[in-house]
């Protein structure tokens, strides 16, 4: 399946078949979307692969979509918030010098930055799925909260959870709405 292909035919698929997800698979989607681009490539965001049913339940109970707890496989896009303290690891003490203070020390900036590596490592684990021959529905409404108490960081606060996505084979065929012709935009508004 080509990028293009794989974006064309995504529909966001809330009923699956009762076809386990290999843990091969779920662990290749979460291994494409791990190389997602990150700001400086910090990589302050991580993806939970949820296969055990409590903790699909509990997402539920965060969200009350069934999907959540129905499907084989669950995605949790989590973002880094807090000051990152691995940035030596990644790249060396000198240039993580010059990393961290670009990034800085203000908890909204850091939060809002790594929310977005976060949505980039959830948008790739769709088309990483999609490119697996499964179907997604892509979650926003839960509480934050307890999808934090669900995958076992209920205490933390420097983490935040981007996007939670349903993973299956899928037992429908949604349509597609299709996209309005005004959102896209050329140079400016």
């Amino acid at each position: 399946m080509t990028v293009s292909e794989a974006i064309t035919s995504r529909r966001a698929t809330r009923i699956y078949a009762d076809t386990p997800v290999s843990e091969e698979t779920a662990l290749r989607v979460a291994k494409l979307a791990l190389e997602a681009p990150t700001a400086f490539n910090a990589q302050r965001a991580d993806l939970v692969v949820v296969r055990d049913q409590a903790v699909k339940d509990g997402l539920f109970a965060a969200s009350g979509q069934a999907q959540l707890r129905n499907a084989p496989v669950v995605f949790v896009a989590v973002a880094r918030t807090g000051v990152p303290t691995d940035l030596e690891e990644i790249f060396g003490a000198e240039r993580a010098a010059g990393i961290a203070q670009w990034i800085g020390t203000d908890p909204a900036r850091l939060r809002e930055s790594a929310m977005k590596d976060a949505m980039l490592v959830g948008s790739f684990a769709l088309l990483a799925a999609q490119g697996e021959g499964l179907a997604t529905s892509p979650t926003t409404g839960w509480d934050e909260a307890k999808v934090l108490e669900a995958i076992g960081l209920g205490e933390s606060t420097e983490h935040g959870v981007a996007l939670v996505i349903a993973a299956g084979y899928p037992a429908e065929q949604p349509e597609h709405p299709g996209r309005l012709a005004n959102r896209l935009i050329i140079d400016r508004y």
